[in-house]
């Protein structure tokens, strides 16, 4: 899986309701509590949004193939 509207594609096969990913966050910003993955430029940025709005960037990556990979293998672990 490298791209994004693959991993769309999967989460909506496998019942997952997609929070996490940019094409579906709710207007597009990221103001939801919980983990995200948001496209800067080309830059992809898994971040955490705590219940005050306080934003903390986790992990970034270069492509989107290895940010898929991420959310896959985070998707895996904590959503089934």
């Amino acid at each position: 899986m490298e791209k994004i509207d693959e991993l769309e594609n999967w989460m909506l096969n496998n019942n997952i309701n997609n929070i996490y990913l940019p094409n579906n966050r709710r207007n597009k910003f990221v103001t939801d509590i919980g983990e995200g993955l948001e496209d800067i430029h080309g830059l992809y940025v898994w971040y955490y949004n705590d219940e005050r709005g306080n934003r903390t960037d986790i992990n970034f990556f270069k492509s989107e193939k290895d940010a898929v990979q991420f959310v896959f293998e985070y998707l895996i672990k904590n959503e089934r």
